[in-house]
């Protein structure tokens, strides 16, 4: 089974272990009332068994479960020092033992270490052969032990390993998952094993009924650990799904590739920066590790419904496809022929008219030259008016100009050339007018509209998936991320009673990066100081939360993606 915990091992110490834990070790292992039968110290013995299973059932940190169960180990064997190593797969696929977790009353253990499954160590034995295995001294193995005690470990901590006893961790399949390794049983608990005479002296080997005991702790602590490897493997699903469903999204939009993982970013230091306000309106609120993973995922995944919306819409840089505008400027490059026709053709009938005396003719050849040149410098005004409005600009067009391009468009409504059978039509349709007359961004009001519909597809995707226990808000979240809080958003018109906290959060982080991100085609980037200033605005209309946006600004939370 393959799973991550970090290269170090635990501290020396386990840290906060349960109460009722604490209290099924020193049931297990106070010392037995003389007037109890043997009958009655067993069955006292596996009562506190079994009280020290379920209390490993249900610890969920990967961490504390492997220290209690070296701490309960090792009360139960008398062991000076214990290590827990679990079975991964190394950068090759290769089975190895991952040093994990270790305790030791006489030294300080810091170092990882990792073996190789098989017979170069007690530890790699046991995992590759499932076998128990008992020493009373390990500098003293049989000469045809198939297996052998690897010294490294006392070499570089200055310490005397002695009596060993290594149990492998199976879990149901009878796979070995892990190996526990309790080193030193000792005749006193409170001795320090500080030099190798004290460790002759007070050093003896594990009986038989503290390897059982060992077996049976070892067998309940398999079953522990091994849903909790599949927890994590469940998680590790979970995470890859997110952000491979996130990646998914802007690999179709590259325009807005990284908007998921900014938004992220800044959602999630807003919580962290609520939860750093202890006074306020949120004073009171605190986000725990399980929130802020589940508000994680709702900010990965906020977009997820435009994987439903069109692609030619989603990518939408022009406001008129280029094939379809390449079209529309030939119809002005055959109007303009057609003209320069049609002037040719006066021109030549005036030539040909006997009737108009010299002076006459000169006269209206300059007449209709000069109606020409006016028609011919207008139409090539307009049409670059065209091709300016069909390419948002960086720097948005002032009222006057963008008059003047409403106009241009205006001119070229009513006029009309000739197909190839004489049939007449209009220069620039109405739906292509309205096209060109979205003065921000590409979309016109139904293209807009569908791009409004991803909050709401996002939903219905996300609430198909069987959430695991504390992410069941995250279709909720990312679906209510346009909502305002004066009930003008979308999808639902929620407003500022029923709209999500981290939607709130979201929504605020959504618009900063929507204003700062420098990769839209249709406008300019703002600063940072001009993004605040709109969100200000937008707050000061009631739309974004006020209180949130002032631990935004006051705990500077954008530059979580600077």
């Amino acid at each position: 089974m393959n799973s991550s915990f970090g290269s170090s091992a635990l501290p020396q110490h386990p840290g906060e272990i349960s109460p009722v834990f604490a209290h099924a070790v020193e049931g297990a292992t106070s010392t037995p009332d003389p007037a109890l039968s043997e009958a009655a110290l067993s069955a006292r013995r596996l009562r506190h068994l079994s009280q020290i299973g379920l209390a490993l059932s249900a610890e969920r940190d990967i961490r504390r479960l492997l220290a209690m169960i070296l701490t309960a180990s090792r009360e139960l064997t008398g062991a000076d020092g214990g290590t827990l190593y679990i079975v991964e797969r190394d950068a090759q696929g290769d089975k190895k033992l991952f040093f994990r977790a270790a305790q030791n009353d006489s030294i300080i253990v810091d170092q990882s270490m990792t073996f190789a499954v098989g017979a170069s160590s007690l530890a790699g034995y046991a995992a590759l052969a499932g076998e128990v295995l008992r020493f009373d001294d390990v500098y003293h193995l049989p000469e045809d032990a198939p297996f052998q005690f690897n010294q490294r470990f006392d070499q570089e901590h200055g310490y005397r390993t002695k009596s060993v006893l290594v149990v492998p961790l199976r879990d149901h399949n009878g796979d070995t998952i892990g190996v526990l390794q309790l080193i030193n049983r000792k005749r006193h608990k409170e001795t320090i094993l500080r030099d190798a005479a004290t460790v002759e002296r007070e050093v003896v080997g594990f009986d038989s009924e503290g390897a059982e005991l060992a077996m049976t702790l070892a067998s309940q602590a398999a079953v522990a650990l091994n849903n909790n490897l599949l927890l994590r493997e469940i998680e590790e699903l979970f995470e890859s799904f997110v952000v491979a469903s996130s990646s998914a999204i802007e690999d179709r939009d590259p325009t807005t590739s990284g908007h998921s993982k900014r938004v992220t970013q800044l959602t999630l230091g807003l919580a962290r920066a609520v939860n750093d306000t202890p006074e306020g309106t949120y004073g009171r609120v605190h986000f725990s590790p399980a929130q802020l993973r589940e508000l994680r995922y709702a900010a990965l995944l906020h977009d997820f419904g435009k994987i439903g919306v069109r692609e030619a819409i989603l990518t939408k840089d022009l406001k008129i496809e280029l094939g379809r505008f390449e079209g529309i400027m030939s119809r002005v490059a055959v109007l303009k022929a057609q003209r320069e026709a049609r002037v040719a053709q006066e021109k030549a009938s005036l030539f040909l008219d006997q009737r108009l005396s010299q002076t006459d003719r000169n006269i209206r050849l300059e007449t209709i030259e000069s109606v020409a040149q006016e028609e011919r410098s207008q139409l090539e005004r307009d049409g670059n008016w065209l091709e300016i409005l069909n390419v948002p600009p960086a720097t948005p067009l002032s009222n006057e100009e963008w008059d003047e391009a409403l106009a241009a468009m205006e001119r070229l409504q009513k006029l009309e050339y000739y197909d190839g059978e004489c049939q007449s039509h209009f220069l620039l349709t109405e739906l292509e007018a309205a096209a060109l007359s979205v003065r921000r961004g590409t979309l016109t009001p139904s293209e807009f509209a569908q791009i409004q519909d991803h909050a709401q597809m996002s939903w219905e995707f996300l609430s198909q998936i069987p959430w695991t226990r504390g992410l069941e808000n995250v279709p909720s979240i990312a679906q209510a991320h346009h909502e305002r809080l004066d009930g003008s958003g979308y999808p639902l018109g929620l407003n500022q009673d029923t709209i999500p906290l981290g939607s709130k959060m979201m929504a605020i982080a959504d618009v900063f990066d929507a204003l700062t991100a420098n990769d839209r085609p249709y406008r300019r980037s703002l600063s940072t100081e001009g993004a605040l200033k709109i969100l200000r605005m937008e707050a000061c209309e009631g739309k974004l939360d006020t209180d949130l946006l002032d631990i935004f600004v006051a705990h500077r939370v954008w530059e979580e993606t600077q």
